[in-house]
């Protein structure tokens, strides 16, 4: 299998270049240029263990049917943020190709309403107030403490108490806000709206994994209480929405694969792990 770019005009190539072996894979550029190959000249091979024909990281994240669409019409989901299988460059490319054409056949079949540029400015300020005002704790602070509670009590190995007390004291911070919002002005009301905000993608992941009673795609779903993998109950995907006011989660069947493949391929990556023994 080849990745091939060299159709590409030079600072497109040298954009895809600092993503990928910048930020992505740096030793894969080191690789490249011990070999001498160059994405401007030729197709590269690529190594099995690089290709990803779709897109999203472990089937994670918002739920879109083969066109990249959501359950609200003319929204679109793709790339990392759309839950279907492993994503990497090459299918990230190809997902994002087929969410903008059916995209595209949306926006021409569409009636729009008409709307005033001074809404779409007030929505921006709005927005954007919270990096803007001079006084109160920094967004950005917010969200290092609640980056610091997802690394002390969600981080793999995933430990069923350890998942709880972090539920918990997401709890206390999020009933803390609800106090502020009461008791004082509209800076700290927003304030609170945007912390809830970022405690609300931290609980989500908390109730996610604690849904799912197994182990699966190695470290990243490791549950010490359920160490082992259960197709049984479990080769499904696990939706996550909000109802009632709470965090409620479903199961939904996986769809019959476009391209067949045999049951004896669908376990190949499980193979190749070398698993401890006592």
């Amino acid at each position: 299998m080849f990745l091939k770019l060299n159709h590409l005009h030079d600072k497109t190539i040298g954009e895809i270049e600092n993503t990928l072996h910048r930020v992505e894979r740096p030793t894969r550029g080191l690789f490249h240029e011990g070999r001498g190959t160059n994405y401007r000249s030729e197709m590269i091979e690529m190594h099995i263990s690089e290709i990803g024909l779709c897109s999203g990281h472990s089937a994670s994240g918002v739920f879109v049917d083969e066109f990249a669409r959501t359950t609200v019409p003319g929204l679109y989901a793709a790339g990392d943020m759309a839950n279907v299988p492993h994503n990497y460059m090459l299918g990230a490319f190809t997902n994002g190709s087929v969410a903008g054409e059916d995209a595209m056949d949306f926006a021409v079949a569409t009636d729009f309403a008409a709307f005033d540029p001074a809404d779409i400015a007030e929505e921006q300020a709005r927005v954007l107030a919270p990096t803007k005002r001079e006084d109160g704790i920094p967004p950005n602070q917010i969200e290092y403490k609640a980056r610091r509670l997802v690394n002390d009590y969600l981080q793999p190995p995933k430990v069923t108490r350890k998942f709880e007390l972090g539920q918990k004291r997401l709890a206390e911070v999020r009933e803390d806000m609800e106090e502020r919002m009461i008791a004082r002005n509209a800076h700290e009301l927003l304030r609170a709206l945007e912390t809830a905000s970022i405690l609300d993608c931290a609980d989500m992941a908390a109730h996610a994994s604690l849904y799912r009673t197994e182990s699966r795609w190695g470290l990243y779903h490791l549950r010490t209480d359920y160490p082992e993998k259960n197709d049984k109950d479990w080769f499904c995907h696990t939706l996550l929405r909000k109802k009632d006011g709470r965090m409620a989660s479903e199961k939904r069947a996986v769809a019959p694969y476009i391209v067949p493949i045999a049951d004896d391929e669908k376990d190949l990556y499980e193979k190749q792990r070398i698993h401890a023994t006592a």
